[in-house]
């Protein structure tokens, strides 16, 4: 994933020719490729338009391309009549954002009269979308100005529940990502492993790194209880229906280096949110300040968190999780 700043009319051109190329490289066709063009076009342009400048996020693999245009400008009082054709406070012809929704196969919109907005566009690669229930889903940035970001993540589900692991490479930059490269590939191999098995074949895969924080959630749908196992800094949050949170432990340490105690603690899990993100996001967010969002896609609420705690001087990953299947 990746960030284009948006701040004047001539970054638009820039938002277009990164996404195109990005398509381009995951296997979009033309066809495709151009439809992604077009909606990297006009969330750029909205950005300008409407939010007083803003980030458009970029992910794409073989399957689909993600955008996520985030804004931090006046908002939407009435999000659908924002999307109808016609409709514009900005003299415009008021066709952009309606033209995204029919491209994209998943398209959804938050937003808070004062406190910006967060559009999802996604467009599959296939002529028609995934039916596959909505999974974990994670905003991963690099420090500004670093090539590589030194945090991490991958995920497994399977029909018990969900595995999620988190890592931060020590520093940033590319050493960063070689331990967490490895952090990855061990989890990866480890997945049908227990947390804390998991947790200690990833420190003594990281033995040749800098090393890092890493953690690992395992989500047990029929008992509703999340084990969480970490080593240093990763933060682990579980978020019920009513916004409530409760933060894991984690032990100090870094992972391929000096790790002491490696313990798993289990906790309850209802309906909600399980989110683990690194130290490149501060802590102090909570999801009052933003209604609705609680229900709202993940990789819509880890944009949000991101856009608005994400520190400027480091990497940053943010994890988002529903605790129950779809």
């Amino acid at each position: 994933m990746f960030s284009v700043m948006v701040s004047d009319a001539s970054q638009v051109a820039e938002a277009r020719q990164r996404a195109s190329a990005a398509a381009t490289a995951s296997g979009f066709d033309a066809v495709r490729t151009g439809q992604v063009a077009l909606a990297a076009t006009e969330l750029a342009t909205n950005l300008i338009k409407h939010g007083g400048g803003g980030q458009l996020l970029v992910n794409a693999d073989d399957k689909r391309m993600d955008l996520l245009a985030l804004d931090r400008g006046a908002g939407m009082a009435d999000i659908e009549a924002c999307l109808a054709d016609g409709y514009s406070t900005a003299g415009t012809r008021g066709n952009g954002l309606g033209a995204v929704r029919r491209l994209a196969h998943e398209f959804e919109v938050v937003s808070w009269p004062g406190r910006g907005t967060a559009i999802l566009a996604a467009i599959s690669c296939g002529t028609t979308p995934s039916d596959s229930p909505i999974g974990p889903s994670a905003v991963v940035i690099a420090k500004h100005g670093e090539i590589a970001a030194g945090d991490a993540w991958s995920s497994f589900v399977d029909r018990a529940g969900v595995t999620l692991f988190v890592v931060d490479g020590l520093g940033h930059g590319t050493e960063a990502a070689v331990a967490a490269n490895a952090a990855v590939s061990q989890f990866e191999q480890s997945r049908d492993e227990s947390p804390t098995a998991i947790v200690g074949a990833v420190h003594r895969a990281m033995r040749h790194t800098r090393g890092g924080a890493v953690a690992v959630a395992r989500i047990d749908w029929d008992s509703a209880t999340v084990t969480f196992v970490g080593i240093g800094n990763i933060a682990g949050l579980v978020v019920d229906a009513t916004g409530l949170m409760r933060r894991m432990v984690s032990h100090n340490g870094i992972a391929g280096h000096n790790a002491r105690r490696i313990q798993a603690f289990e906790y309850p899990c209802p309906a909600g949110l399980l989110i683990m993100h690194s130290d490149g996001i501060a802590t102090s967010w909570t999801l009052d300040r933003y209604p609705g969002l609680l229900n709202a896609h993940p990789l819509l609420i880890a944009g949000v968190l991101y856009r608005d705690f994400s520190r400027e001087q480091d990497d940053a990953a943010m994890v988002v999780a529903r605790t129950q299947p779809a």
